[in-house]
């Protein structure tokens, strides 16, 4: 019976089904495959493993063929990932030939393109290109702010040539600066014309001019009075007015109307404005009118009134003439006016430094030195400077050494002044609250 079993023609027999993996791993011998994918580079260590496996398993001569289902599914299922991310790149190469095709289409039209839009892109540059000078134009147009004369104190302006020293970007108002404009008081129980007057260290007559009284006893309760910032009288300026004329009518000195009132060149005055007139006085109608003692030409601080005034021990009198030709001392140094005014009685000659120093600041007078016009300003490394203000032009800049007498510039009547002449400033340290009489300090 096993032999008519192991007949090859036996057609009682169950032949076993033949796979293609039967067939390949009956041909394993020779390396013939009948599937050439197993060949790509990629494939290599699947199929080693695979080979090892199967072999390892037809040699225990094993029915179940579990492992190879599981081995050749991950086979299937790796190529059709591997199908899957072919097709993706592809996908990917074909929509970014689509899109280098569009640039290109649209660079060509952008540039070289004769239709509507390279004129709608000329159009927008021109339209920016206006737009921006529009708003160039519209920065570099000056700005002006109208204020009363009651309400300014002072006017900044673009500094030159400056040496900064314990700069700071805010207005300084020294402590003893006195009052520009006139105030009200409103009178109460127990006011007097000559306590109010005390009150604001000025004269009774003052207050009586400024109100138009004839009687300090007429006070009345709740009456509002003018008081001036200081000695003087207030005016309204009348139809041909003049600077000169009204400081010959109040026995005044034109140049203290000017630095007042802040008058520039050529002094012109509006009608119906209110003018202050310091040290101004109203002659009165039946006593005659006396007339001011006359401004001495020397040059001695003796001629106008210091020699009493003490003088810092630790440098003495170390300031020179700071005019390089004949002239005079026109006006000295009180509150309101803190230096000396010194006029030239002959020619127009040189402002030279006083004492030997260094320029600290040279320019055009604005902020702190408002009103200076041309100015020099000189340390003298022993805590005091000194400060020449309207000059006409000047010799010297910011950072100049110079010494005792060396010309400094021109003398003139640049910013607000009355006259040729230069205002003369002694100073502890640099700043304005250290102001302080010259005359003493001078040889």
């Amino acid at each position: 019976m096993k032999d008519t079993e192991d007949l090859p023609n036996n057609p009682s027999r169950t032949i076993k089904p033949l796979s293609f993996r039967n067939i390949e791993m009956a041909d394993s011998s020779s390396n013939n495959y009948l599937f050439v994918d197993d060949e790509i580079e990629g494939n290599r260590f699947l199929r080693n493993f695979k080979k090892k496996f199967v072999d390892f398993y037809a040699k225990q001569q094993t029915k179940n063929n579990i492992v190879e289902f599981v081995l050749s599914l991950g086979e299937y299922i790796f190529n059709r990932v591997k199908v899957f991310f072919v097709l993706v790149s592809v996908l990917f190469d074909i929509l970014f030939e689509s899109f280098n095709v569009k640039k290109n289409t649209w660079a060509t039209k952008m540039f070289w393109g004769r239709g509507s839009f390279l004129s709608s892109a000329l159009k927008v540059l021109f339209v920016g290109v206006i737009f921006i000078v529009s708003i160039t134009y519209l920065y570099r147009k000056p700005v002006v702010k109208a204020s009363a004369d009651d309400q300014l104190e002072s006017i900044g302006v673009a500094q030159t040539d400056l040496l900064v020293m314990n700069s700071t970007v805010n207005t300084v108002i020294p402590k003893d600066r006195p009052r520009r404009y006139s105030e009200e008081y409103v009178v109460k129980r127990g006011d007097t014309v000559a306590n109010i007057a005390q009150m604001y260290n000025i004269s009774v007559k003052t207050i009586l001019w400024a109100n138009e009284m004839r009687n300090a006893n007429a006070l009345k309760l709740g009456q509002t009075l003018v008081i001036p910032p200081r000695d003087g009288v207030v005016v309204t300026v009348k139809k041909g007015d003049t600077v000169e004329k009204l400081a010959k009518k109040y026995s005044a000195d034109p140049a203290d109307i000017v630095d007042h009132n802040w008058l520039e060149s050529p002094f012109t005055l509006a009608v119906d404005t209110e003018l202050f007139i310091p040290s101004g006085s109203i002659p009165e109608p039946l006593k005659p009118v006396i007339a001011a003692a006359p401004v001495s030409l020397n040059r001695t601080q003796s001629s106008i009134g210091y020699t009493s005034v003490p003088v810092d021990p630790s440098v003495g009198k170390f300031l020179g003439w700071p005019v390089g030709g004949p002239s005079r001392i026109s006006r000295g140094f009180f509150p309101g006016h803190y230096g000396i005014d010194i006029y030239p009685t002959g020619g127009q000659p040189s402002v030279v430094a006083a004492a030997p120093g260094t320029v600290i600041s040279a320019g055009w007078g604005s902020g702190r030195y408002s009103g200076f016009g041309y100015y020099v300003h000189v340390d003298h490394g022993n805590g005091y400077t000194t400060l020449y203000a309207h000059m006409a032009k000047l010799y010297v800049g910011a950072g100049t050494p110079v010494g005792q007498g060396q010309a400094l510039g021109q003398i003139g009547a640049t910013g607000v002044a009355f006259g040729v002449h230069v205002h003369f400033e002694l100073r502890r340290g640099a700043d304005l609250g250290g102001r302080i009489n010259p005359a003493p300090y001078m040889h």
